[in-house]
This record gives C-alpha cells, structure tokens and sequence, in this order.
C-alpha cells in the first residue's frame, strides 16, 4: 500500500518519526521553518501551494491511502484582553480555520479511493482551561468535535478520524517555560516524566491500525495531575 501523508504543522520535532514511514510519500505544510530537504517529500506553506503538491502527489504515485496528521497551532501567550486582534485573528486561522480549509478539499481525493484517516494533535487544553487559554483551549475542543464530526460521517466510506490529547511533551511548548514552570509539570504527571516523539509516533501507529478508533479522543498524558 502507497501512503500520502499530508502533515500540516511539520516543524514539530515529535513527528519526526513518522517521516520513516516505508512505502511513503509525504507532504508537509509549514509556517515559517523550511524542513530539512527529504526525498519522497513536498514542503508548501499556502493553500494553493498544497493543492498543487497534492495533485502531483496523486498524479505520480499510486495512492491508496491519505492521511492528514494536524499539528499546527499558535499557542495564546496572554489574557484574552491583553492579546491583539491581528494575534488573535492568527490564532484562529491557524488553529481552527485551515484545518476546516484542508479537510474540505482533501476529503473528495479521500472518498474516491474510499480510504483516509485525520489524526487531530489536541491537547488536555481542550478540557481543562486556565487563565491566558481562553481562545487556545476553545480551538482545540473544537478540532476535536469537528474531527469526530467528519468520522461519523465517512466511516462507512472508509475515511476515519481520531484526536490524540497531548499532556506535557518536550516540545516547544514546554521549552518555552521557566524551569520552576517546568519542574512543576513534571511533578504533576503521574510517570514523572514528559512525553517523547516516540510515545506519540507509537499513537498515531495504533490508531492507523485500528479503525475502532475512528470519532475518538485518545489521552496521552501520562496521568496528569490538575
């Protein structure tokens, strides 16, 4: 089977296993680092450079199987107040409207060749707010709803959905926190440790195995503490 992976937000560093995938082609959608040159790969960074990048993707290889991965978001850094409409109107470009924007158009391609699977990268946001998170947390409990819509309406076309619930992850995220920020995270998680590329690539795997998953949110938080 020939795999389209289409990675929208591909400058995290916990994904960077899946680019191993075998029997592969990939497309990765970044925002402002270009990813390092890979083979069987195509980097855009707008719409129309993706519709582009898909087509020919389609057109060379024998595809039978499209999976979107969403990764890309803007994090809220303040109060809802304290942030500017153009950050705020970003935010919800990034972390909401595109993802509607690239579900639109991918799921035709999908539907013809009855196979397909969104994996949504939520977070334990989506559930538990917290001061300066409002429009960041109100984002992710949206992909997760829209998702678990899309999978509802296509499972019986063969296209498949699933959101994984991040906890804390070395990422970027947590490195941008000071270190009594992040000892104390830490100690709030049950395992005593963050999350690594290695535990997420694990979750996508199974949820590419398993159908039975499709509308659902998997925790991957390590047993976090609120």
């Amino acid at each position: 089977m020939s795999n389209l992976f289409i990675v929208y937000g591909s400058e995290t560093k916990l994904l960077q296993g899946i680019l191993n995938t075998q029997d592969s082609q990939f497309i990765r959608i970044y925002h402002n680092r270009i990813p390092q040159a890979q083979a069987n790969a195509i980097d855009v960074n707008n719409f129309d450079a993706f519709k582009l990048a898909l087509d020919k993707q389609v057109a060379d290889n024998n595809v039978e199987r499209i999976i979107f991965i969403g990764a890309a978001f803007l994090v809220q850094n303040n109060l809802f107040i304290s942030e500017k409409w153009c950050e705020i109107e970003d935010m919800i470009e990034t972390n909401v409207s595109s993802y509607v924007k690239y579900s639109h158009y991918l799921l035709p391609y999908m539907l013809k060749i009855r196979s397909g699977n969104f994996i949504y990268l939520s977070s334990f946001r989506a559930n538990v707010l917290g001061r300066g998170t409002s429009v960041y947390s109100a984002s992710k409990a949206f992909g997760e709803k829209f998702f678990e819509g899309i999978g509802k309406e296509y499972g019986n076309c063969g296209i498949y959905s699933a959101s994984i619930r991040l906890g804390c992850f070395d990422g970027r995220m947590f490195d941008a926190l000071g270190e009594d920020q992040k000892n104390k995270w830490i100690l709030s998680i049950g395992n005593r440790r963050l999350g690594t590329a290695d535990d997420l690539v694990k979750t996508i795997h199974f949820v590419l195995a398993n159908e039975y998953t499709n509308g659902g949110v998997i925790e991957l938080t390590g047993g976090i503490s609120f």
